[in-house]
């Protein structure tokens, strides 16, 4: 009786054990992607001007119409990043800031990890969501969306977000959190943007 109460309670702190390691380990990544999610960019890239960064964000290299209206845009800073549309869903890898202000809802928005219904529109959002990575991030400054894992899960999960929310999944501890942003410099940049004579 004795042997086998031991050997439980230590299975039990056995888990714990292993279940708080599993959350640092994840906090430790969430802080460290809230600071990569500024500095991202392709290794092909030049070091200069290509990513986005915290409080000074560069004019985008390139971008793409949404939906087939010109209002909708995808912003790209790399050559890695891509969109791909695909009926009413939008299929995205890389680093982008996508505007929607036009478009039938809800619609999907999807990455290796991340299924995301997009709720509420004008949509400003960033997406950094690399397929060959196991971290994933975004970022909403308006609009509202639903997102959950995109992969078979042991602990499946679904968030609302809202303008100001900051959303973060990893695979390989199969963990995601919902924070609030505190850094609003993509905001910014498309206020300012969006005003240009040649944005219109």
């Amino acid at each position: 009786m004795t042997q086998s109460w031991i050997t439980t309670l230590c299975s039990t702190l056995k888990l714990r054990v292993n279940a708080t390691v599993a959350v640092l380990l994840f906090l430790l990544w969430s802080s460290a992607c809230q600071n990569r999610s500024k500095s991202t960019a392709s290794a092909t890239d030049p070091p200069i001007d290509t990513a986005i960064k915290q409080d000074t964000v560069p004019d985008p290299n390139r971008f793409q119409q949404v939906f087939g209206d010109s209002v909708n845009r995808a912003f790209f800073w790399d050559q890695k990043s891509t969109l791909r549309e695909s009926g009413k869903a939008l299929r995205m890898d890389g680093l982008s800031v996508l505007y929607i202000e036009k478009a039938s809802l809800p619609f999907g928005l999807r990455t290796t990890l991340m299924d995301i219904e997009v709720l509420g529109l004008p949509l400003l959002l960033q997406v950094d969501a690399f397929d060959d990575e196991a971290g994933q991030s975004l970022e909403l400054f308006s609009g509202a969306l639903k997102v959950k894992k995109n992969y078979e899960s042991s602990f499946p999960s679904l968030d609302t977000l809202h303008a100001g929310d900051l959303y973060m999944i990893n695979k390989d501890i199969d963990l995601s959190e919902k924070e609030h942003l505190d850094d609003f410099s993509i905001q910014r940049w498309w206020e300012s943007y969006s005003q240009l004579p040649t944005f219109k």
